[in-house]
């Protein structure tokens, strides 16, 4: 990866921490209970490195000398929650939050992040459609920070590392890579079934390619947007399936079968892995499907 000059890492450094004192402080002062049975929980992956689960997709806490980094939100009505999970972890206050990609479930509670003075950090297509991704709105521009294919974050001795290597679930897909502890939060890039959001510029046929890039990277555990944390041996299995599927499929619009024949002569029982597309799906899939070498 192309590293920063010092000079941008400060900047970003910079960015982040000013205007998050007071606001946080203000949060801080504030008695706020856990609620009771909202169906979040928590748990210890590495040192300095927490999931918070639950009640959405799943939200990971970095610890840091200077303030936290959390990877992902909840739904709108999940904040309280959330942050006094992030309290119960650590009193610093929350300076980044990054987002791997744009659904409800890891987006709803922005504007509130945002008012108790937190960063956003997005790949730059989310500027497509801000409504989508729930950040619309006077008060969130001035705190969002977008990024094209690489980006990072240094400050209180840690480091998280942004990267987007291509359309796969969607076109906002972010991995980031925190290198010392060797973990690596995919986002969406992992789930029981692949299932692209072809509307939203995602490519099953891409998948495979995007996720040989992450796994370039030296790590050994592996967060998705849903479910525990997985291995890399996982990842790299889950790929394997998609690249058989999408090598399958292939090879039958390369003997001439029809668009509306595809998914019944497509085999998968055998992948693990339940593969229904239609409609608009559908053409999107079959469209992806000659470019594939």
């Amino acid at each position: 990866m192309k590293a920063l000059p010092a000079y941008k890492l400060c900047a970003i450094a910079l960015l982040i921490v000013a205007g998050t004192v007071a606001a946080s402080a203000q949060f801080n002062q504030a008695k706020t209970p856990i609620p009771v049975n909202d169906g979040m929980t928590y748990q210890l992956v590495k040192t300095g490195l927490y999931l918070i689960s639950g009640n959405g997709g799943n939200s990971v806490l970095r610890l840091s000398a200077n303030g936290l980094i959390l990877v992902n939100g909840k739904p709108g009505d999940s904040y309280v929650g959330l942050r006094a999970r992030a309290k119960k972890i650590s009193d610093q206050p929350i300076r980044a939050l990054i987002l791997t990609g744009c659904d409800k479930s890891l987006t709803g509670t922005n504007t509130k992040f945002v008012e108790d003075g937190t960063r956003i950090v997005v790949q730059e297509s989310a500027k497509q459609n801000l409504d989508s991704c729930n950040l619309a709105g006077d008060k969130i521009a001035p705190a969002l920070v977008t990024y094209g294919r690489d980006y990072q974050i240094r400050f209180g001795g840690i480091e998280a590392q942004l990267m987007h290597f291509g359309n796969a679930y969607s076109n906002v897909d972010t991995v980031v890579y925190f290198p010392n502890l060797k973990v690596v939060v995919i986002g969406d890039l992992f789930a029981a079934s692949p299932n692209p959001d072809f509307a939203a510029g995602g490519s099953l046929v891409n998948w495979g390619p995007v996720l040989a890039q992450v796994l370039k990277l030296d790590f050994d555990v592996a967060i998705p947007s849903q479910g525990p944390p997985i291995t890399r041996a996982e990842l790299e299995a889950f790929k394997a399936k998609i690249d058989t599927m999408v090598a399958r499929a292939s090879g039958l619009v390369k003997q001439g079968v029809p668009k509306d024949r595809l998914m019944a002569q497509l085999k998968t029982d055998d992948l693990g892995r339940q593969l229904s597309l239609t409609g608009s799906q559908l053409d999107s899939f079959y469209a992806d499907l000659p470019k594939t070498k």
